[in-house]
């Protein structure tokens, strides 16, 4: 069964939500951070590979690849999910690798939300599924 990349959203709501409670505050905020973007990564990678016929290689450099091919896009909606995706990236190579992240909390809000705006996008752009009579499928 393939993951529901989306599913990482998820995770980082909850991150964010319980981040007083679960662990450090900054730690979670970080890690709310972190799978933000990777819930739009990996939506946006498979959309790519798989109905958009990009070719990707097994390495880092997929993310760079997956980037550029929405920002330079054959529609302004493609475009701008390239656009977001690379502040996500931005913002999750800083909860990476900072040592010190200016304001958490506020950050890790920011992707969250970034993050379901991305999705949405990236469904308008999807193929209908399977028994969808409008044609989309839910975030």
């Amino acid at each position: 069964m393939r993951f529901d990349w989306r599913e990482y959203l998820v995770l980082a709501e909850a991150l964010v939500q319980t981040r007083t409670t679960l662990a450090p505050e900054e730690a979670c905020c970080r890690a709310a951070v972190r799978r933000a973007y990777y819930a739009v990564y990996g939506v946006a990678r498979t959309q790519a590979r798989d109905h958009e016929g990009l070719q990707l290689p097994a390495t880092g450099e997929a993310h760079q690849q997956v980037g550029l091919h929405y920002r330079t896009g054959p529609s302004p909606r493609h475009r701008a999910i390239g656009e977001h995706l690379r502040q996500l990236r931005r913002a999750r190579n800083r909860a990476d690798y900072a040592d010190q992240l200016a304001r958490p909390v506020a950050t890790a809000q920011w992707a969250v939300r970034q993050a379901r705006q991305v999705l949405g996008q990236l469904q308008a752009l999807a193929p209908p599924g399977p028994g969808d009579a409008q044609g989309r499928r839910e975030p």
